[in-house]
């Protein structure tokens, strides 16, 4: 198992004199050559000459892998010696929204992508069970990522994602994989529809029965609910009557699953929190069908001091315009009312420009007053191919600092996917899962593209040189 050109690679015969200088003392016995020889999760490493990420800065220091986890307490016996050679090592990037990891389709590829890019959690926040069944022995192990599904989200009739799924996804993303499927197949499958208690007590079962790592509602703006089969153009998207938000949210508690809310307006934003979700799966201005319905988009301060107050995890995704889902642009080009300019024309290229300025200024208010406000934030990305992508665009709108940004992409984004588990940082006890990079991000965050070294639960991993980070 290789470590790339940081690996000092120690022969256990020689231990005693090449570890005199850090105090190191290992006994080249019988057992210990027998261990050199174990599988990599079960070896037991020494990384010496790094640069630890402890929340704040990096410092100097020497962790041990032992078990697959941290420690700084010298083993008894060490089978193999890292020599980082002053570099920078901090915790693995999550991406708290995603829709990538689904079935089998292009899985190798996807999969290696992220390790690429040092994603080592992942969250697909509305995905269709049979599909991401196919792949479970690929996933949630030492040397591949790990993944938290939603399965089907919970909406309510003639609501968003059903006009998505069945008009847009089934013709240019479902059918060129698996064959042709009929208007209405997503139905529990993608989604489920409830639009009283009644249908809540009659789904519950059906819910449960996909064994969900946690929830996904789609929340409705009020005041632009309207009856239509079809989506009212221009204006933000109808889901879960805000009356059931809190039916559904008691109901997934009391079966331990946590709940995360598609919004769009800030009303939206505050009918989910009151409902007692746990997460908001978009901060609002991320989507804004028009310019002039913008401020509808803007929180207020007593909107992030009611997420705080509820302890709500809201996700980025100011990305998520820039990576619609496979073939949104082609829907969007061809199922106009008359209500858009066409497209590419200079009028509809003006506009979707103000459009993006407006968003752009409305995500950075947003995600920076629910931060000065304590509210946790999670990076995610919804459709591009990593975080990385979201986590890039962040730091060039100057939302955070870039150790704040740091923090928010390894902490808590990992807490947010895996909530309770001994990841996000780099402390004694938790999984030893990693990144080694050959700069200071501090200093200059493009430095996250530069990985150099990769270890997830004591396992050094190797990447497919044809998987290139963008």
């Amino acid at each position: 198992m290789g470590v790339l050109n940081l690996a000092a690679r120690i022969s256990l015969a020689g231990l005693l004199v090449g570890l005199l200088s850090i105090t190191i003392a290992v006994h080249a016995t019988a057992l210990d050559f027998e261990k050199s020889s174990l599988p990599s999760f079960q070896k037991t490493y020494a990384y010496i000459n790094g640069k630890w990420f402890d929340g704040e800065a990096f410092k100097d220091t020497t962790f041990y892998v032992e078990a697959g986890h941290l420690t700084r307490a010298q083993p008894s016996s060490i089978d193999e010696v890292v020599d980082l050679q002053g570099r920078f090592v901090l915790p693995p990037f999550g991406e708290a929204h995603t829709h990538n990891i689904e079935g089998p389709w292009h899985l190798d590829q996807t999969i290696q992508t992220y390790l690429k890019h040092g994603v080592f959690y992942v969250k697909n926040l509305n995905n269709i069970r049979e599909f991401s069944e196919q792949i479970q022995h690929k996933i949630n192990s030492p040397r591949s990522i790990d993944v938290a599904f939603a399965h089907a989200g919970i909406t309510s009739s003639k609501s968003h994602p059903i006009r998505l799924y069945e008009e847009v996804l089934r013709l240019y993303r479902y059918e060129p994989l698996i064959g042709k499927k009929k208007r209405g197949w997503f139905k529990d499958r993608a989604y489920f529809v409830i639009d009283s208690r009644q249908d809540l007590d009659h789904t519950w079962p059906k819910i449960l029965s996909g064994k969900p790592d946690f929830l996904k509602i789609y929340v409705g703006h009020g005041s632009h609910r309207e009856s239509s089969t079809q989506a009212v153009e221009q204006q933000f998207r109808r889901g879960l009557h805000p009356s059931l938000i809190s039916s559904v949210v008691s109901r997934a508690h009391e079966h331990g699953l946590r709940v995360s809310a598609h919004v769009e307006t800030a009303e939206d934003f505050r009918q989910a929190v009151l409902g007692g979700v746990d997460e908001i799966a978009h901060v609002p201005g991320w989507y804004i069908p028009h310019v002039d319905l913008a401020q509808e988009t803007v929180l207020r301060k007593q909107d992030a001091d009611l997420a705080r107050q509820h302890n709500v995890t809201v996700v980025s995704t100011t990305v998520a315009g820039a990576f619609p889902p496979a073939g949104h642009h082609t829907h969007a080009q061809t199922s106009s009312h008359g209500h858009e300019p066409h497209a590419g024309t200079p009028h509809q290229e003006a506009h979707m420009t103000r459009i993006q300025r407006t968003a752009q200024t409305i995500q950075r208010d947003n995600l920076q007053l629910l931060h000065r406000h304590g509210v946790n934030i999670a990076i995610g990305s919804d459709h591009a191919e990593t975080s990385l992508a979201e986590a890039l665009h962040l730091q060039d709108l100057g939302v955070f600092h870039n150790r704040t940004l740091l923090k928010l992409w390894c902490e808590n984004t990992a807490d947010a996917i895996f909530p309770g588990r001994k990841i996000g940082k780099l402390q004694e006890g938790y999984e030893a899962s990693f990144l080694v990079l050959a700069g200071d991000p501090i200093r200059d965050f493009q430095q996250v593209r530069q990985i150099t070294l990769r270890v997830k639960q004591g396992v050094p991993l190797s990447i497919e040189p044809h998987v290139h980070a963008h």
